[in-house]
């Protein structure tokens, strides 16, 4: 039937050659258009990869390099996350004076102080795991390390510390200028720890004075290990930052023999200069100022702990609530601390510094968070140059002026 059908039109050839080539022709037009609108519309588009790129904000970097020139800082880096996106981070000046390396965002620092911020997440995350309580006894029969250290029966007070007074610096003794994290550098940290309890009684009882101390968040590396049954190191990076991609991180060596890959050269002021590369408290004094991490990494582990939207937090509400929670006896250097950050209303920060080393995390309410690192510190004062940071901060922060990308290189 279909071959009857078409023997009954009366078309001759070449009227079909005609219609057959005018039909060709007209579906070639039609995906002619197609592709110039398409072009066009692709012309108007930014191509995904370009809205990556970061652009130099000449503002910013002003700012950070006036700093470092302010203070004799040979180098240093940032990052600058806004509601959980990276949007900015920089390298300035100098790794290594002496080859002429520069900073780049992947130089690794010590951060000294600022360690204490992972440590305080580390016993909130097992606190949260129920692992631990906050008001957990430390030392004694019902304590976490029990009798493992020091010779019984223990001084004064001593058997009425918890995690609360570890953390928030309110232990009654043993910091500020005779800190036991700064005794023999030949001694391991069990052996400090075994002194500090036979020879230093607590000057008041545990709760009633701020006294910062580092050696109070020695002891918490050791509770973190008790209880998990990890080193601190391990766990640390297992449960906290490989969960955020802060691969960079890891416990600082001590000589410039240890200089680890990525790793800045240290430049002392002053008297800090014999002390740069002749300090060996880093792996004893891990919990309190022993890692080495880039601003990008912090602000990764930042993000998560930070209780804001912006990116999954490891920790949950009331761990976070737990962690900012300002004690009436701590308060010290006209600060308000929680667990191991300053807490000042929406805006929670803490700074390290040792010989040849400047670090600061910085985090507030309207989802800015800023991670700093040098490789050189103030002397003498090296609080001044805390002053000029902040300052730095704050303009980075709040100047509504600066026009920050809408980028993330997390």
């Amino acid at each position: 039937m279909l071959m009857t059908f078409f023997n009954s039109i009366d078309i001759d050839k070449n009227s079909i050659q005609l219609m057959t080539t005018i039909t060709f022709r007209a579906w070639i037009l039609v995906f002619l258009i197609i592709a110039v609108l398409a072009a066009c519309s692709k012309d108007n588009e930014t191509p995904p990869e370009k809205e990556k790129v970061q652009v130099a904000i000449a503002e910013v970097d002003q700012s950070v390099e006036k700093f470092l020139t302010d203070y004799g800082f040979p180098g240093g880096s940032l990052a600058i996350s806004k509601n959980g996106k990276l949007v900015y981070r920089q390298g300035y000046g100098l790794a290594d004076k002496e080859s002429g390396a520069k900073v780049t965002v992947d130089s690794r620092f010590r951060i000294a102080s600022v360690s204490k911020l992972i440590t305080s997440a580390a016993v909130m995350k097992l606190i949260q795991d129920g692992k631990l309580s906050i008001n957990q006894r430390v030392f004694g029969i019902e304590g976490v390390l029990g009798t493992e250290y020091g010779t019984q029966p223990y001084k004064a007070h001593v058997t009425a510390i918890t995690l609360n007074d570890l953390l928030h610096h309110t232990i009654g003794g043993w910091g500020q200028d005779n800190d036991p994290a700064f005794w023999d550098k030949h001694l391991d940290a069990t052996a400090v720890i075994n002194q500090t309890l036979d020879s230093r009684a607590l000057s008041g009882a545990p709760g009633t004075t701020f006294a910062y101390s580092n050696f109070g968040y020695m002891l918490l590396a050791k509770i973190v290990e008790k209880a998990s049954g990890k080193s601190y190191e391990q766990y640390v990076k297992s449960e906290i930052l490989e969960k955020v991609g802060a691969t960079k991180t890891t416990i600082a060596g001590a000589t410039l023999a240890d200089r680890q890959t990525d790793e800045v050269k240290y430049y002392g002021q002053g008297g800090d200069a014999n002390y740069v590369y002749d300090y060996t408290q880093f792996a004893r004094g891990n919990g309190a100022m022993g890692w080495l991490s880039t601003p990008t990494d912090l602000l990764r582990f930042a993000n998560a702990v930070d209780g804001l939207p912006g990116r999954p937090d490891l920790l949950n509400a009331e761990a976070i609530k737990t962690m900012t929670t300002v004690l009436p006896a701590s308060k010290g250097f006209g600060f308000n601390f929680g667990c191991g950050w300053v807490v000042e209303g929406d805006e929670w920060f803490w700074w390290g510094s040792l010989p040849g080393t400047f670090a600061m995390l910085y985090r507030n309410g309207e989802g800015t968070c800023i991670a700093a690192t040098t490789n050189g510190r103030r002397q003498p004062n090296p609080e001044v140059a805390l002053n000029g940071f902040i300052n730095v901060v704050n303009f980075i922060a709040f100047d509504e002026t600066i026009g920050w990308q809408d980028i993330d290189q997390f």
